[in-house]
């Protein structure tokens, strides 16, 4: 495959949407690409300014999709966008580009800046900037999984160059009062399935143990936030180890997906996971 994880230069935009909606007719314009700036703490959460014009009508990156496609102006890129259940808009990075668009991304690594070993409180909320490396949030993710059926992708990439993907046609989480239960299913690709015991699990940090390991506490363990059952096969919010200082099982396991390398201890160069509509049609 030949789709890159790492932000394309020149399209990550600050409020990049300006649209009017008028009776039979549709404008779309953009800010100015703006520098990208350090990592931060915590995620640019819900928004305090004003939204920009037409960001409610945007429930997803597929419901901005034809808009892009019209106007000639497909591109990836951070654009604000309000599910059905949330209480205000919030930007999020959309890949417009891989396997036919429409992606809204949930989770990024790409160059271990971002600490991911982290309390509930920043699961919940997210944290990260989501032109970079960041984890959106179980309370966005599960606001936006709730409002269709949607399905997941999730694009990986080694040290060699290399690129495989997980394609899972049911993706969803519950709120934060089922602790954010997973429901997955329907894998195909090419990088294995590596998420087909996580499946009903709950979701654990390192301060949340719903793991169901009787011993060990998975999410302090692997150092990483994720829907552990008795550890698993798969924790793509683990530690981020450099080539060089990484000696596999000397070290630890890593940003793990078991069954790409069919090993615990080959730790991922990049990781994104995102989330799509079933139903999404590329081109209308």
């Amino acid at each position: 495959m030949t789709s890159s994880i790492k932000p394309k230069p020149g399209l990550t935009f600050s409020l990049v949407t300006v649209i009017l909606l008028a009776a039979g007719s549709v404008t779309f314009s953009a800010e100015i690409p703006q520098p990208q700036v350090a990592q931060d703490e915590s995620l640019n959460g819900q928004r305090n300014d004003p939204p920009p014009p037409g960001a409610a009508h945007f429930e997803d990156c597929a419901t901005l999709y034809p808009l892009l496609y019209w106007t000639n102006a497909v591109q990836d890129g951070v654009f604000p966008i309000k599910p059905e259940s949330s209480t205000d808009h919030f930007d999020v990075y959309c890949d417009m580009t891989t396997d036919g668009g429409g992606w809204t991304v949930i989770q990024r690594r790409v160059d271990g800046r971002l600490n991911f070993d982290r309390y509930w409180a920043d699961y919940k909320n997210g944290f990260g900037r989501v032109e970079g490396e960041h984890w959106l949030g179980l309370d966005k993710i599960h606001n936006l999984t709730s409002q269709n059926s949607y399905e997941l992708y999730v694009e990986l990439q080694d040290w060699e160059g290399n690129f495989a993907h997980a394609k899972y046609g049911a993706f969803s989480i519950g709120d934060e009062s089922t602790d954010y239960t997973l429901n997955i299913g329907g894998y195909s690709g090419d990088a294995g399935d590596s998420m087909e015991l996580n499946n009903g699990m709950k979701f654990s940090a390192r301060d949340v143990e719903n793991d169901g390991h009787s011993s060990r506490h998975c999410a302090q363990f692997l150092s990483g936030g994720w829907w552990y059952n008795n550890c698993g096969i798969s924790v793509l919010n683990g530690p981020y180890y450099q080539p060089e200082d990484y000696h596999g099982s000397n070290t630890g396991v890593g940003v793990d997906w078991y069954y790409w390398k069919l090993s615990h201890y080959y730790s991922l160069k990049a990781t994104k996971m995102m989330v799509r509509p079933q139903n999404f049609i590329r081109k209308l």
